[in-house]
């Protein structure tokens, strides 16, 4: 029976009853009620001593005794140590899938966030300003148009094609680079530039 063969070990390890109960970490009245049949360990603890004293379960249980009794304890022994292996087993797997979904939960947040901040980014408002532009040489008369943003960036620009061909301002992105190219381009060679500005309607940043 299981007193007998826990005492039978110990001796062959050469272990007194304390030094056991150290390695299992029980106090060494806890293995003399053991060795004596006054209590009995649990799964867990079955386990460990085995483990201890490299034999299985069933042979520190003690499987050749041949009394009824003895073996029906030794039985129910066995069905409580399998529930028990069940029941943690349940358990680990119970605990790794809530870490699977609590990581799988943070993912999805920091890509929703993520997302969230893009599109706050995206969606961020700027002021722009339109300029439209008459210009009068030798008696023919060119429009053109500029929009910018806060910076003076150009937007958009367009107009007679004359005015590219002769002018040269989309060189520039800069607005009052192109402003200043015309006014000067017409006032050299006697023309006149009408600026008209207004603000335009805001758009969002998408860069």
């Amino acid at each position: 029976m299981f007193s007998e063969n826990l005492k039978a070990l110990r001796k062959q390890k050469g272990m007194s009853q304390e030094t056991l109960a150290q390695q299992l970490h029980v106090v060494r009245q806890t293995v003399s009620k053991w060795e004596k049949n006054l209590s009995v360990p649990d799964a867990d603890m079955l386990i460990r001593i085995a483990e201890l004293f490299e034999v299985s379960v069933s042979d520190l249980l003690g499987e050749q005794i041949q009394r009824e009794p003895e073996m029906s304890q030794v039985a129910a022994q066995l069905a409580l140590l399998n529930e028990q292996l069940a029941n943690r087993t349940r358990r680990h797997r119970r605990i790794f899938r809530g870490v699977l979904i609590g990581l799988a939960a943070v993912v999805v947040l920091t890509l929703a966030l993520s997302f969230a901040g893009a599109v706050t980014f995206l969606s961020v408002p700027e002021n722009l300003t339109t300029v439209d532009l008459v210009c009068t040489l030798d008696g023919e008369a060119y429009g053109y148009t500029i929009t910018y943003d806060q910076n003076y960036r150009v937007v958009e620009a367009g107009g007679d094609a004359w005015l590219f061909d002769h002018v040269g301002m989309d060189e520039y992105s800069d607005a009052n680079r192109q402003i200043a190219l015309i006014e000067d381009y017409f006032d050299l060679r006697g023309g006149t530039v009408t600026v008209t500005e207004q603000e335009a309607a805001s758009y969002a940043e998408t860069e």
